[in-house]
């Protein structure tokens, strides 16, 4: 999840960054609010319109192009619905943390520190730490299936290349990219993201009405009672912006605003994602991919520019959202070790990031030939923690006086760890091995 983590003092060579801005705080500036405008996007007054549209890039992300084969999952009733309840709760559950702090300084892992002690913050720096390398493993996926893709379009299916030589390939961008320290130029990189997102879902958008008006709708299920609890861990992936929330708060002019603010971009997202999932699904129903951009049309130039603005978006922005993971493992391991003092310190540093990207290129391999899974299994284990279950077990403690205040966050708790360890369960449960999409091959 996107959130301010702390580094070390005298590290004066490196920099940690808010997950998607890549600005730079100390431990004394994340507990001032008002010296937050060390970052690139957060500057020390943030009007309300910029914070919609922060907001709104924190949100839509890749995650919106494994909805329609969500959708493909849940079923098109199902899916529509429980979206909807999934952005009420996740409305809710952010403005649970919000009012906490409020009363109490800090980041999302210093909040917990307070009001639970060292344990819960370990908790909840775990559960970020997983999150982020899971969404890093399925960046490294989505890439390597696009370049596969994109081989057997350029190529005319005459050049076939395994896809683990394309997860590979991408350490050649990653290792490098991991070992700087001062990563504030890689904001305009995310920025420029974004534009690629828009521009493809502008793409998909027009490219499921032609489906729609020149086939007809798919084969379509209302709801699929085999696979649903697949759709509801991919539905969690997408509303991955809660990190972002405390920080757009503190640097508001008027922090009141805040939850017209939220409750506009959750109804807006919501929208798009319901808008992307179902008229991809119903344009190609039970032949949705995992990754609707698979379903375009192969070979046309617009998908081919489509699909090489997402590969080189996910390229220059990964590192950014390798970043808190790995400054969480090299608190850890290194404590207060300065690589800005000491040269072997700072190798040890370069070292570990460099194996930290294998490790992810190795996950990454075990998941691709299951995306479907793995996305759910990011979603229910590494998400459901952050977005339901301690922003309640920070309220209950820290806000909560009244006894229904108090059941309301029993019940967030509660149903979080349930549908979290369901979710869990299915996702590998389920889990079978696959083949890679090839529309060159003559199944295809």
């Amino acid at each position: 999840m996107n959130d301010f983590l702390s580094t070390t003092p005298n590290e004066k060579d490196e920099c940690k960054p808010t997950l998607l801005s890549g600005g730079c705080l100390t431990d004394q500036q994340q507990l001032h609010p008002q010296n937050l405008k060390g970052s690139s996007f957060l500057e020390e007054k943030t009007s309300a319109k910029k914070a919609f549209l922060l907001l709104i890039k924190a949100f839509i992300g890749t995650g919106v192009l494994f909805l329609p084969k969500a959708f493909s999952n849940g079923g098109l009733l199902f899916s529509i619905v429980f979206l909807a309840i999934v952005a009420a709760i996740t409305s809710a559950a952010m403005l649970l943390l919000v009012k906490v702090r409020l009363q109490v300084p800090g980041d999302f892992g210093a909040i917990s520190e307070q009001i639970y002690g060292r344990p819960m913050k370990l908790l909840v720096m775990s559960s970020i730490t997983i999150s982020q390398m899971g969404f890093c493993c399925t960046y490294f996926i989505f890439v390597a299936q696009n370049l596969y893709d994109l081989t057997h379009s350029l190529s005319n299916c005459r050049v076939d290349i395994p896809v683990i030589y394309f997860i590979l390939l991408q350490l050649v961008v990653y290792v490098p990219f991991s070992l700087i320290r001062k990563i504030k130029a890689f904001s305009y990189a995310a920025l420029l993201a974004d534009v690629f997102i828009l521009v493809g879902i502008a793409y998909i958008l027009y490219r499921n009405v032609e489906q729609l008006a020149t086939v007809g709708v798919g084969k379509i299920q209302l709801f699929n009672p085999k696979d649903y609890p697949l759709f509801i861990g991919t539905a969690l992936f997408s509303y991955e912006g809660i990190g972002l929330v405390l920080p757009i708060v503190n640097s508001m002019k008027e922090p009141k605003r805040f939850p017209l603010v939220l409750t506009s971009v959750i109804v807006a997202v919501t929208v798009i994602f319901i808008t992307v999932g179902a008229m991809s699904y119903s344009a190609f129903g039970d032949k949705t991919e995992t990754i609707v951009l698979l379903n375009l049309p192969r070979a046309h130039p617009m998908t081919i520019t489509v699909q090489m603005f997402y590969v080189l978006a996910i390229l220059l922005t990964l590192p950014l959202m390798l970043f808190p993971a790995v400054d969480i493992f090299e608190q850890g391991i290194f404590g207060d070790k300065s690589g800005g003092k000491s040269n072997m310190v700072k190798w040890q540093k370069n070292l570990f990031r460099t194996l930290m990207c294998f490790a992810l290129a190795v996950i990454a391999w075990g998941g691709a030939s299951n995306l479907d899974n793995f996305v759910s299994l990011i979603g229910s284990f590494g998400c459901i923690p952050l977005l339901f279950i301690y922003p309640a077990m920070l309220h209950y403690k820290a806000i909560a006086s009244k006894p229904i205040y108090k059941i309301g966050n029993g019940v967030f708790i509660a149903l979080g760890f349930v549908v979290m360890v369901f979710v869990t369960y299915i996702s590998i449960q389920s889990w079978s091995t696959a083949e890679i999409v090839n529309r060159c091959s003559p199944r295809a």
